[in-house]
């Protein structure tokens, strides 16, 4: 059991809320779905992902940005060739059947009626065919969808030609509902059925299950959990060694809830050499919001000779207001020459209140005089 190389990952997040056709009835609830999973994906006790390494589609982006099929297409393409680590896909919205008998995943501006499906919906056999032919070693791909056809009255052949599209060779592919039933979205609530189940049991874990979060450990919950709620048995598909894979950290499973706790636990075991211990602990912390956990992680890391990821804690440790971090990014900003960015770290740590930082900056707006 693992989680994946945050830098050598990529995730791609597509669902659409909103629809023209009167046929496809709206699912406000999935433009929360794309920001909650979003921020598990990148946050630090989730799968850790630099935040452009998550794309996902932006209400406040231009139109074509993930909004329609050159774009998801290029999206999905580069990703695909990025990724070395995980490639994970995530879809909401509505899955249509094409009079061919193949599955369509819905834009805003798909037409429901069967002749025009395939000319206005994304062809689920070009998502498949590219994570078939992605260079990462774990690929995932997450469908919140129906797959029934309900909107347009599929054929009766629908559950075997749907079930079989799903096989995606070397991947895991976590399906909301079986191929004969639709999913569910209730009114009013936060997300659709499955994606919130899915959110919830990332965010909070569960004490009855190992430190990471398998995706068959998920999958294994949401196939308990769902049923009892009254929602469709969800499926998992084809994981091969895939399903060891982990999307977050169970946070029930540490048995320190405490964030300074933590802290001081790792500082604890730092001091008798257990790095690993204090990484773990360091991260634990980070999860929970502490900046200064995560200067600690990014300090650690970068002796570790992870240049990358102790660059990534380091900027999430200023941003989330830690001066000392600050201090650290502006100095170094300015070692590489961008005074620009110097000035500004320099300056938020300044404020923050670092002596050493106010004096930095009075050299540095001297030298840029």
């Amino acid at each position: 059991m693992r989680l994946p190389d945050p830098q050598r990952s990529r995730a791609v997040l597509l669902g659409f809320d909103t629809f023209t056709d009167p046929g496809l009835f709206d699912l406000p609830a999935v433009e929360h779905n794309i920001a909650d999973l979003a921020e598990v994906l990148t946050s630090p006790w989730g799968t850790a992902l630099p935040n452009n390494h998550c794309a996902k589609r932006d209400k406040d982006a231009p139109a074509d940005d993930l909004g329609d099929l050159t774009s998801i297409g290029t999206r999905l393409v580069a990703a695909a060739k990025e990724a070395e680590d995980l490639l994970l896909v995530y879809y909401a919205g509505h899955g249509l059947i094409g009079p061919d008998g193949e599955l369509y995943l819905s834009l805003p501006g798909t037409c429901s009626e069967p002749d025009l499906v395939a000319w206005t919906g994304i062809p689920f056999a070009l998502v498949r065919r590219t994570l078939a032919n992605a260079r990462a070693d774990s690929r995932v791909l997450i469908l919140d969808c129906c797959f029934s056809g309900q909107a347009i009255g599929a054929m009766a052949t629908t559950t075997s030609v749907v079930a079989g599209q799903l096989e995606v060779t070397g991947a895991c592919t976590l399906a909301s509902s079986p191929a004969n039933r639709p999913s569910n979205a209730p009114a009013g609530a936060r997300h659709t059925a499955y994606t919130g189940e899915l959110i919830d049991f990332l965010r909070h874990g569960t004490a009855d299950a190992a430190e990471l979060l398998t995706l068959q450990t998920i999958h294994e919950h949401l196939a308990r959990a769902l049923p009892s709620k009254g929602h469709p048995r969800p499926e998992l598909r084809n994981t091969q060694t895939v399903g060891r894979l982990a999307l977050a950290r169970n946070r029930a499973h540490s048995g320190i809830s405490d964030p300074d706790a933590m802290v001081r636990e790792a500082t604890r075991l730092e001091r008798l050499g257990d790095s690993a211990g204090a990484v773990r602990w360091y991260r634990e912390a980070a999860g929970a919001g502490r900046s200064d956990a995560m200067r600690e992680l990014s300090r650690l890391q970068e002796r570790d000779g992870d240049r990358a990821s102790a660059e990534m804690w380091r900027h999430r440790a200023a941003e989330s207001g830690d001066p000392a971090a600050m201090y650290e990014l502006g100095v170094s900003s300015w070692h590489t020459g961008n005074l620009a960015q110097a000035e500004r770290w320099l300056r938020k740590a300044a404020a923050a209140g670092l002596p050493e930082a106010a004096e930095d900056l009075e050299k540095l707006l001297r030298r840029r005089k």
